[in-house]
């Protein structure tokens, strides 16, 4: 039986007019990337995201590479902070599948 899950990571981003293009930045993970309109750079900048964290799960590789971004967990509810300036936050949700036999009971 196959389990569908999902984690969702809230992070923040920054978005730059150059010239005709938008630059989307996500400074916790060192992604940038970019798009012909505002819309497009943020919709490109969660795809990318998703992908590097993908991508680091795949290879087994995400917490040596959220250790090297100075990402740590916290301990206890984390309280709701302030975002830096000119920055925006955004979802990045990483599906997962569970294919163990288990059982459930109502």
């Amino acid at each position: 039986m196959r389990v569908y899950m999902q984690a969702d990571f809230k992070l923040f981003g920054q978005i730059k007019k150059k010239g005709k293009w938008f630059v989307a930045n996500c400074p916790p993970l060192d992604v940038t990337t970019q798009g012909k309109t505002l819309e497009k750079a943020k919709n490109n900048l969660i795809e990318a995201s998703q992908l590097f964290i993908i991508s680091c799960l795949e290879r087994g590789t995400l917490d040596q590479a959220l250790k090297e971004l100075g990402i740590v967990p916290l301990s206890g509810s984390p309280k709701q902070q302030s975002m830096p300036e000119n920055c925006f936050q955004f979802p990045v949700p990483i599906p997962f599948g569970f294919e163990k036999q288990i059982g459930c009971r109502a």
